[in-house]
């Protein structure tokens, strides 16, 4: 690159970092599921309805990632191998998931995989679409805050664990991630100086990042909202977590 598009791609980052520091000060700001974090007042079963959604979630991630790679020849070839390699990576990752949900003393015969909530399916669906649609540059948006989300959650992680009395064994899914995303978090920010060459390319991704973080805020908050539902004994769907009491 040559040193005014250096200069270009910092100015844009700076507005990109802008814009990604609101969106979690939004959410931090209207969800309920972070005040009762912060406030040591999470219990087991909402930490189990937040994990079964988690494994929702992730179990889809390799897959619309890889759909990106079957449209992104046109895009370069660097790209392309970023999405096939990076889906890849993800794959089986909602295992560990279910691996920290058994962990918190869910007997395994007594686990089930219910539909996801639909805040999740929604969330599910508009990173289908963003993947088989329009600019296949966009998806870089959900991955930029994705892969640096542990800049902003960790404090939060941490306060489950002390909470929670955990240990490091029973939050696979988050310490093995924070570790496997710091290198992600750097490749997707090449990607995006790289390949995004003009101002629909960064708005596409912004408006990718904003979306589909606000979207990740309405399952965190129906989460909680299906938590009160199982701690008054009438969820429909997670009442198996009630053995977590």
């Amino acid at each position: 690159m040559s040193t005014d598009e250096v200069v270009t791609a910092a100015s844009r980052f700076a507005v990109l970092d802008k814009k990604l520091k609101k969106s979690w000060e939004d959410l931090f700001a209207r969800s309920r599921l972070v005040k009762t974090i912060q406030e040591g007042r999470i219990d087991k079963r909402l930490y189990a309805v937040y994990l079964m959604e988690t494994y929702q979630y992730t179990l889809h991630n390799a897959r619309n990632q890889a759909l990106v790679g079957v449209r992104a020849l046109d895009v370069g070839v660097s790209y392309l191998k970023f999405c096939f390699e990076h889906a890849t990576e993800e794959t089986g990752h909602e295992h560990m998931a279910l691996h920290d949900m058994l962990s918190l003393g869910l007997p395994k015969e007594a686990l089930e995989i219910p539909p996801p909530l639909p805040a999740t399916e929604a969330l599910i669906a508009y990173l289908y679409w963003v993947s088989a649609t329009g600019n296949p540059l966009r998806r870089l948006g959900y991955s930029y805050w994705a892969e640096s989300s542990y800049d902003y959650i960790m404090p939060l992680i941490d306060k489950v664990r002390e909470t929670l009395e955990l240990k490091p064994a029973q939050m696979t899914f988050f310490i093995a991630h924070s570790k496997i995303d710091e290198d992600h978090a750097e490749q997707v920010r090449r990607m995006i100086a790289q390949n995004c060459k003009t101002d629909q390319d960064w708005h596409d991704v912004e408006r990718v990042l904003e979306t589909s973080l606000r979207l990740m805020g309405n399952m965190m908050e129906e989460v909680f909202a299906e938590y009160e539902l199982l701690r008054k004994e009438q969820s429909a769907t997670h009442a198996f977590l009630g053995l977590l009491k």
